[in-house]
């Protein structure tokens, strides 16, 4: 049997959605960004950010594509199809029923998760600005560095940013992503891992009681369904301390991924002083209204992540370096062993005295150690 999510649908519905509502135009001074200007602020950016992560050069970064929102929204949901594939095609099997009326039950609850798929993608689609879409989950393929051009102008213009800055941070944030996945040659084979694990065992999981409540509430209303499952019922239903762990292991690797890039992206325009502090206020009010494909990702695990994480991430970052330098914060990129749990996350002191355990590094740290926080 066939999985049972009508994905073209889903597409559909996501160009409803990006094709916007009456009186929710782009604002004012909304002037596109040529893919011209999106490489030469790549190419500017991949050499500082390598500077300063100081995880080593990357000889041939993916070259920049500049995306409009439908096409970024598309190869959002094929991803999503690829990765909700095992769960989908469990579910299909499981909540048949006899006869014509499974078969209008499978159709009906199908579009409806489809329709709700491309809600979400398309709003996603209105509002992510760039992209390092690396296989975390499904495929092995190429990663590939994606801006959305539409996205792009209408931030910069509702920031009332200067066009030249604001589009040098974000290339920044992104090209720092490029260093992270190039030079940690364990980073990609860590997360799909951990990822992997946890959605073959919420596949695996579905016991037929959970099974049962799900098929009930498809009969009832479908889309509240997909909510419920978006929302991480699905990872709860079939949660134990073993995932749990592997659960808080991603977040925990999610956060630093992020919280290095946010950390990078402003020390390498630091030169910009209260103009960059400014832009970063106003890029986190926006922010803490975005969706993403990270997002739908994250819901479909059961994970939260949510701004909280990011912050949490940059902060830790941002601490390290100040009591201890940027080769403390190098440390992160050792080894998995290395990265800091959700607990360290929060305490960046209790993960450099774990990290940095031998004399000589304890050494080069030694005013961290001695001025607690």
């Amino acid at each position: 049997m066939s999985g049972i999510v009508d994905w073209g649908l889903a597409e559909r519905s996501a160009s409803l959605v990006i094709a916007g509502l009456p009186g929710r135009g782009e604002p004012e001074g909304a002037v596109p960004y040529r893919p011209a200007e999106v490489g030469r602020a790549c190419a500017e950016a991949i050499g500082p950010v390598c500077e300063y992560a100081g995880l080593g050069e990357v000889a041939e970064p993916p070259a920049p594509e500049l995306l409009d929102r439908r096409a970024w929204a598309a190869n959002a949901l094929a991803t999503l199809a690829e990765v909700a594939e095992p769960i989908e095609r469990r579910l299909a099997d499981e909540l048949s029923l006899p006869g014509p009326l499974g078969t209008i039950a499978r159709r009906g609850a199908g579009a409806a998760i489809g329709a709700e798929a491309g809600l979400a993608a398309g709003y996603a689609g209105r509002r992510v600005l760039g992209q390092y879409d690396v296989a975390i989950l499904g495929r092995v393929r190429p990663a590939r560095l994606l801006f959305v051009g539409e996205n792009l102008a209408a931030a910069r213009a509702q920031l009332d940013a200067d066009p030249a800055l604001f589009l040098r941070w974000v290339a920044l944030h992104e090209c720092t992503h490029v260093v992270q996945f190039e030079r940690v040659g364990w980073l990609t084979g860590h997360l799909r891992g951990l990822a992997t694990e946890l959605l073959d065992g919420a596949a695996e999981g579905l016991d037929s009681g959970a099974l049962a409540t799900a098929a009930g509430r498809l009969a009832r209303d479908p889309r509240e369904l997909v909510r419920a499952l978006l929302r991480g019922e699905l990872a709860r239903l079939v949660s134990d301390p073993e995932r749990a762990a592997v659960l808080d292991r991603l977040q925990a690797t999610m956060s630093v991924v992020e919280g290095h890039a946010e950390h990078v992206m402003d020390a390498c325009a630091a030169d910009h002083g209260p103009e960059l502090e400014e832009l970063r206020r106003r890029l986190e009010r926006r922010r803490a209204r975005r969706g993403g494909l990270g997002e739908l990702i994250a819901r479909l695990l059961g994970m939260d992540l949510k701004l909280r994480q990011y912050e949490l991430g940059k902060a830790f970052c941002d601490r390290v370096v100040a009591e201890a330098g940027a080769d403390a914060l190098r440390l992160v990129w050792r080894s998995p062993a290395d990265l800091p749990s959700l607990d360290e996350l929060e305490s960046p002191i209790a993960w450099l005295d774990r990290v940095a355990a031998s004399p000589p590094e304890r050494a080069r740290f030694h005013r961290l150690f001695t001025h607690p926080l």
